[in-house]
């Protein structure tokens, strides 16, 4: 134990080190009380029991429920088939279904926050402000990630284009699938919200039922992996939509359980709503898909992790920087695995 009377002891018991990160390399990041700011000069990754994380779980519907991915490298190839052909008897048939894959690329989540650093007095005080700023951050990342992921009308060029969403995924030709534009899309006008049926189909239920149905009528439904996803727009019309005796279809959750709707969890997702580029704001149309979530494939490169650094001689201000990222990729590995319905005002 070093002493206050030790050349080199700046220390007692009492003031013991603590650790406050660890390095990618597991090397840990020690604060002495009092002391001024450390140098923390590494990505410093958040840990999955962190506040921030969890929010970003809470917020985002792909973070939470798509299908991980780990990647360790930019690019990642996933198989995917078209299935496989059972025949009886005892004489075999080789298969002819398509074997393809899909690419995913990790693209960059990033932010950046300036700090005076008359506002980060030691590495406590430093802990506090990146923590609070982190949670701002992962509300915004949440819905900037899932808009990209989901909801985002352009074609894909990595940066205000990220990743290929479900939206242009399902009203883009396919031909290694056999799949055509727009097969799984559908359209609600805002008429008829309370009406179980109309002669041309076009009441509310009419297309909700439509929309799970162009699913469940194909080889990648699954009960168990179903998921709606849908901007918090929707929930005015659920909540008055009712089938042919009355009863409600949109059932609220409550201590710990979802939304459901026609026995579906729904995971809301303010970043489900059309935009040309990528926004964490999005202002266009709300959407509601319906997913087998196995088939939203995420990939994992890295983060969420925090860069610091501060302030430099030849800075012109004192200021400190703190950088928030992820590595994300993401794709809708079969287009038959979903489909939208998009809200559109009269």
């Amino acid at each position: 134990m070093l002493s206050h009377d030790s050349p080199i002891g700046v220390y007692v018991e009492e003031d013991a080190p603590r650790v406050i990160g660890v390095l990618p390399d597991g090397t840990e990041i020690i604060a002495l009380a009092g002391s001024t700011n450390q140098d923390i000069s590494d990505w410093i990754p958040i840990e999955y029991d962190d506040e921030v994380v969890q929010r970003v779980y809470q917020e985002s519907a792909v973070e939470r429920y798509g299908a991980r991915v780990p990647m360790r490298s930019k690019t990642k190839s996933v198989p995917r088939s078209s299935g496989i052909t059972v025949s009886a008897g005892t004489t075999y048939t080789s298969d002819t279904s398509t074997n393809d894959e899909i690419t995913l690329t990790a693209r960059r989540f990033i932010a950046r926050v300036t700090f005076d650093e008359d506002d980060l007095a030691d590495a406590e005080g430093r802990l506090d402000v990146i923590g609070t700023k982190g949670l701002e951050w992962a509300i915004s990342y949440a819905d900037t990630f899932d808009n990209a992921c989901l909801a985002v009308t352009g074609d894909e060029n990595g940066t205000t284009v990220p990743v290929t969403s479900v939206y242009k995924t399902l009203r883009t030709t396919d031909s290694d699938v056999s799949y055509t534009a727009d097969d799984n899309y559908l359209t609600w006008d805002d008429d008829y919200t309370a009406i179980a049926s109309t002669p041309d189909g076009t009441s509310l239920y009419e297309k909700l039922s439509a929309t799970f149905k162009a699913v469940e009528t194909g080889k990648y439904w699954s009960q168990a992996d179903a998921l709606v996803i849908a901007h918090p727009g929707w929930r005015d019309a659920l909540r008055v939509c009712t089938d042919a005796q009355g009863r409600p279809i949109f059932v609220p959750g409550g201590s710990g359980t979802p939304d459901m709707l026609f026995n579906t969890p729904i995971a809301w997702s303010r970043g489900c709503k059309t935009s040309a580029t990528v926004s964490g704001s999005p202002t266009g149309n709300d959407l509601l898909i319906y997913v087998n979530r196995r088939y939203l494939k995420r990939g994992d490169r890295s983060g969420p992790e925090t860069l610091v650094d501060e302030a430099r001689a030849q800075d012109d201000t004192d200021d400190a920087a703190v950088k928030f990222r992820t590595r994300r990729g993401f794709k809708l590995s079969h287009p038959a695995a979903a489909a939208v319905l998009e809200r559109l005002t009269d």
